[in-house]
């Protein structure tokens, strides 16, 4: 089995917090890394076992919860600091007299093309089936760039400042 498929298999223990990073670039090492430490934690490489044991010992799933949630963490600074360095580099352009073009039309873009399709879908009857399912993917998408951008401009959530709290409490 796949460690996309297993890392979603193990959802229910504890993966949730981390399914977001299951879509990106680095799926498959993110994925590989949960199948990885819950193999660990059991002994047990088949996730029916590792499942099995998760369930049977409470003790156990709770390891396996804080380690999730260590992982989930740890890739959520990674993508901090990836975010630090292209604000530097916006803040370098500025300080030449010069700016991100090429960011503000990516962006604009998205915010244009949203309102759009959300337009589109208020006052035109969707089609069904498969092209409906792909319009509502692509709102998806928006939505998600959309939010980013804005996180991009105005800092992180929060909801991620609260997680480093929790996490610095349980002893990370």
């Amino acid at each position: 089995m796949d460690p996309i498929t297993a890392a979603l298999g193990l959802a229910r223990f504890g993966a949730p917090l981390i399914a977001r990073w299951l879509g990106g670039k680095k799926a498959g090492e993110t994925a590989q890394r949960i199948v990885d430490s819950a193999s660990a934690l059991t002994g047990h490489s088949e996730l029916a076992d590792i499942k099995q044991a998760l369930t049977a010992d409470p003790a156990l799933f709770a390891r396996f919860q804080g380690d999730m949630m260590r992982l989930d963490a740890e890739l959520e600074e990674k993508q901090l600091a990836d975010r630090a360095d292209a604000r530097a580099r916006d803040m370098g352009l500025r300080k030449l007299g010069r700016a991100n073009y090429r960011a503000d039309i990516l962006a604009l873009g998205a915010f244009i093309t949203l309102a759009g399709l959300v337009s589109a879908m208020l006052f035109i009857p969707l089609p069904s089936g498969g092209t409906r399912d792909l319009l509502m993917l692509l709102a998806g998408a928006l939505v998600a760039i959309v939010k980013d951008v804005y996180a991009f401009e105005f800092g992180s959530s929060r909801g991620s400042k609260e997680k480093q709290t929790l996490l610095s409490a349980l002893g990370r």
